[in-house]
């Protein structure tokens, strides 16, 4: 039985571990949205434990939000390329471990009062996020059902923003009471800990194969103008698996980076991370500071409403056209699912600075701006989908990491600092204050109304860069597939 089977005796134990990567990537994005839900009170705690001004936290605030990079950046290569030989799910274990102890780390920070100690445990929290981030993907890609393969996708990232919605909220809510956001940390621990005994323990062997021992069928992307070769197996329609011969950690990746389509595509989803994370971390604060919501427990409960609903809509219908769009034509999927995240994008790169016209209406930008979010999550999956069939199968997972390491040293590590750096210098005035014994926002804060509008225009106006980036993949393609004689 291929694993792409589906038999019936396969799917409920498929059904399960697709259930189990859904909830570690749910909790691993709650992790993420902590300190943006709850900003005032780590802007606090960053002015207390460094003592600096009032209006220069914001920096330090965007460092913690994407520290995690440092130790992700030295692992997701590594976890990637060592899935084509290791069992992956005793992989996922050991790094999900060490996400259980580093976030207990950043919990013990706040009795500690300590912000480099918060700063360590966020940095060692990316060891977790890379070993599952990179086998998740080509795992359901390969057990899902063949004609639900994209909506399967589409539910596993929607959890990316139902995660980070929760977050927001969670956040919020356990950093204004008695709890303290030490224990937000403290509790996502605990509820990790039974999903890492699992990994390690019951997957059964058949789901918990390396790469190399995987038999896959898919067409890579045509990425070039050279002439077809009627024997290059990768100009047929069927591709024909080849046993896959140890090479140097080196040559795998260059193997995967020297793709056209594959590195357009990695910049373009590099882009959109960019605006995405600047948007996450200082979406409630831009709120709050613009005058749209007067509490941050409101704002962020607000936010991450927006965020919830238009990722639970967005991603799985996402991949649920990009399913029905391929029914005819499986053999295009890759090019269907680029032209797919190529429109989605300009739809929703318009869309979002609409929304920033209508400000500060806030019925109408939050309206706007979720209808936006909704065509952007909906390129999630198809995007999943491009770059696993970029390359050679036993190396989908390695490209996932490449993919990934660059969508962060490009997006979700600089956004939130340069963000912050440039609320600060725009809007000074928007700081954290103690007043009457409580945590709030600056009330001079509404003098910078024109500086804070300056600052969320940024990461809108930087998805255009997605836009021409997803554009010129999609043309390369459709001139590589019409010299092939295909009708697209």
């Amino acid at each position: 039985m291929t694993p792409k089977s589906t038999h019936p005796s396969s799917l409920p134990s498929t059904t399960w571990i697709f259930g189990l990567f859904c909830l570690i990537n749910l909790l691993n994005f709650v992790d993420r949205g902590i300190i943006p839900g709850a900003p005032t009170q780590f802007q606090y705690f960053i002015k207390e434990t460094l003592h600096i001004a009032v209006g220069d936290e914001s920096k330090y605030l965007g460092l913690l939000a994407s520290s995690f990079i440092a130790s992700y950046a030295g692992f997701i290569l590594l976890f990637g390329y060592l899935s084509i030989f290791i069992k992956p799910f005793h992989l996922v274990a050991v790094g999900l471990f060490v996400w259980c102890v580093a976030v207990v780390v950043c919990g013990a920070s706040k009795p500690a009062n300590s912000f480099y100690l918060l700063l360590f445990g966020r940095i060692v929290s990316g060891v977790g996020e890379s070993s599952f981030q990179c086998i998740a993907p080509p795992f359901i890609d390969d057990h899902a059902p063949p004609a639900q393969r994209t909506l399967w996708l589409g539910i596993f990232f929607s959890c990316i923003s139902v995660g980070t919605a929760l977050g927001y909220g969670y956040g919020a809510a356990m950093a204004n009471s008695a709890w303290g956001w030490g224990w937000a940390f403290h509790w996502e621990a605990i509820m990790m800990a039974p999903l890492v005994v699992a990994c390690a323990f019951f997957i059964p062997d058949a789901y918990n194969r390396a790469s190399q021992d995987h038999h896959h069928h898919h067409v890579p992307l045509p990425t070039d103008d050279s002439d077809d070769d009627p024997n290059d197996p990768s100009s047929s329609e069927e591709a024909v698996p080849v046993a896959h011969t140890r090479q140097p950690f080196v040559t795998e990746v260059w193997a995967v980076v020297n793709n056209a389509v594959f590195m357009l595509t990695v910049l373009g989803t590099a882009a959109f991370t960019f605006s995405l994370a600047g948007l996450s971390v200082f979406g409630p604060m831009f709120l709050i500071g613009l005058g749209l919501f007067d509490k941050e427990t409101e704002a962020s409960m607000v936010f991450g409403s927006v965020v919830v609903i238009s990722g639970v809509i967005g991603t799985p219908l996402g991949g649920l056209v990009l399913d029905w769009s391929c029914r005819a034509r499986p053999h295009l999927r890759q090019y269907i699912a680029l032209r797919q995240v190529f429109l989605a994008m300009t739809i929703g790169t318009v869309l979002s600075l609409l929304a920033w016209c209508l400000l500060p209406n806030k019925i109408g930008f939050l309206l706007c701006f979720g209808l936006a979010l909704c065509f952007l999550f909906a390129t999630t999956s198809s995007n999943a989908i491009v770059i696993l069939l970029c390359v050679d199968p036993s190396r989908r997972s390695l490209a996932v990491g490449v993919n990934t390491l660059i969508l962060h040293l490009l997006g979700d590590v600089p956004s939130p600092i340069i963000l912050g750096a440039l609320k600060d210098a725009w809007a000074p005035d928007c700081g954290s204050i103690e007043k009457d014994g409580a945590v709030v926002l600056n009330p001079d804060c509404a003098n910078d109304f024109h500086g804070l509008l300056l600052s969320l225009l940024f990461p809108l106006l930087w998805m255009i860069w997605s836009v021409l980036s997803y554009g010129a993949a999609a043309f390369i393609v459709q001139r590589r597939l019409r010299r092939q004689g295909h009708d697209v």
